[in-house]
């Protein structure tokens, strides 16, 4: 008996070991690991991790520039736009097979939105929220995303504050502007004086 506890915990041990050095020791087998960990879930990408995320995941198909120019025009959010990215990959790979194009997973989906959110604009709370869940689907992760508040979005509020990544309507705004509720009748112009009856 008193061998068997012994093996035991020298099978853990050793699976404590070998886990510890594919994590912490450079490697490449290593760095799949976490790799796959963080697109499942189960570690949180950094605002840079998720920044370069965006950028390989999203120029598949279109130029960052491509981007930059046309996506805060083209209406809905970016967390009602991202999960139909899927449907986009399954049709470039359908449609242009020599094309290397991979898939996204719904925790990839949320740092992805949170990156684009940051560099061009949330305009989320300009939609209805039925709306919004209507166009994210069944996508439980990125509707937990549309309830946080953005402060508490760890990647979305860390690169709002890169005034080097800025482009889109919310580049000159300020912090306070960009996080401020919209006004359902519309901002006021300066000039604008109230009408009474």
């Amino acid at each position: 008996m008193k061998k068997l506890v012994t093996a035991f915990f020298v099978v853990i041990g050793a699976l404590i070991l070998i886990s510890a050095g594919v994590y912490f020791i450079p490697n490449p087998l290593g760095r799949y690991v976490v790799s796959e960990a963080k697109a499942n879930g189960y570690l949180p990408y950094t605002p840079s991790e998720a920044y370069g995320l965006a950028m390989n995941t999203c120029t598949q198909c279109h130029t960052d520039e491509r981007i930059k120019k046309y996506c805060e025009r083209c209406g809905p959010p970016f967390i009602a736009v991202v999960p139909h990215m899927q449907s986009f990959i399954e049709n470039y790979k359908l449609t242009k097979p020599n094309l290397k194009v991979h898939n996204i997973t719904e925790s990839q989906a949320v740092a992805i939105v949170q990156v684009w959110n940051a560099i061009l604009g949330n305009w989320e709370k300009d939609f209805r929220e039925q709306d919004i869940y209507k166009l994210i689907g069944d996508y439980p992760h990125l509707k937990a995303l549309y309830k946080m508040p953005i402060k508490d979005r760890p990647i979305e509020s860390a690169l709002m504050n890169r005034e080097d990544l800025k482009v889109g309507y919310m580049a000159d705004m300020s912090k306070s502007q960009k996080m401020a509720p919209k006004n359902e009748t519309g901002p006021k112009r300066e000039n604008e004086h109230e009408h009474k009856p």
